[in-house]
């Protein structure tokens, strides 16, 4: 068993094991939830608290193929990890759970008045939410769009356009993709018997896309058309003009996401300026004599 470099500093407050003290800190931010909110400095907390616990798991995963670990136990119970690597040579990963290897977080939300703490809103990252969907409507997967998927539109009598058939309900949609962009189907050499459900399902994808706002669509929903319209693709149908639409909703989808989180950052900023215009007509009598003594000591003025 490998020697700490280092025993952990004391600590004042009740000492708790392992890695749990991040579940620790989360619980604390639950049991002060109610009451006036100050979400801004909490966020920042919690985005330092899951930003640790990601490198960390980031990092052992790095170092499991050429790192070998092992863990001692301190009289106060406190963890130390001692980590040797292939050439023999120690680091030391110490510290009291509470102090999340010198970050002290636990410091940061105790220095917080416990009415001020708001776990409501989780932070988001639109752009790198926006980024991985993206890539899902580019995979090359096994599409899973259905005929049932669009039944509302299918329904009743045909109409012969060309070499298709066509639900009287989607005809128009139809004439109207013809007249921008020409007969789609041209490239294909594939049996119109064939392509013609293919055709229809991308023709009920732009309908229903005529249909919905932008606040009625879904990533699900998204995912459904780009099946439909990647269908299309696969049977050389020129279609990519879809395609592109299609990435200009999605987002679209994630633009209506972040204005309503700047919306609420704004509602709260407004409430901060509030607070802050009432701080300081409460201590503004206060503020110029704390200025006069502001790094002199305070008989300053004493003698004049």
């Amino acid at each position: 068993m490998h020697s700490p470099i280092g025993q952990p500093k004391a600590s004042n407050r009740p000492q708790t094991r392992g890695c749990g003290s991040i579940n620790q800190f989360q619980r604390r931010i639950d049991k002060r939830k109610n009451g006036k909110k100050n979400t801004h400095l909490t966020e920042i907390i919690k985005m330092l608290i899951a930003e640790y616990h990601e490198v960390r798991s980031r990092d052992l995963e790095q170092q499991e193929n050429s790192y070998s670990y092992s863990v001692n136990q301190a009289q106060d119970h406190h963890p130390v990890f001692s980590v040797q690597d292939a050439q023999g040579m120690d680091s030391n990963r110490g510290g009291t759970p509470d102090e999340l290897d010198g970050l002290q977080l636990d410091d940061l939300l105790d220095d917080l008045p416990s009415n001020e703490l708001d776990t409501s809103e989780p932070v988001v990252q639109p752009n790198r939410t926006l980024a991985e969907f993206l890539m899902k409507i580019d995979e090359d997967v096994q599409s899973n769009v259905d005929i049932s998927d669009f039944m509302s539109f299918l329904e009743g009598e045909h109409k012969t356009i060309g070499r298709y058939s066509f639900p009287l309900s989607l005809v128009p949609t139809v004439e109207r993709i013809i007249s921008v962009y020409g007969d789609v189907s041209a490239p294909s050499l594939i049996n119109s018997n064939v392509a013609g459900q293919i055709y229809i399902l991308f023709c009920a994808t732009v309908k229903e896309m005529e249909h919905l706002h932008l606040d009625q669509v879904s990533p699900e929903k998204m995912l459904k058309w780009r099946d439909a319209i990647k269908d299309a693709l696969r049977i050389n149908f020129n279609v990519e003009f879809a395609m592109n639409h299609l990435k200009k909703i999605a987002r679209a989808y994630f633009g209506l996401a972040g204005r309503q989180v700047l919306q609420s950052i704004d509602d709260k900023l407004d409430a901060l300026y509030n607070e802050r215009a009432q701080t300081y007509e409460r201590f503004q009598d206060c503020l110029a004599d704390a200025e006069d003594f502001s790094g002199k000591s305070v008989s300053t003025g004493l003698f004049p």
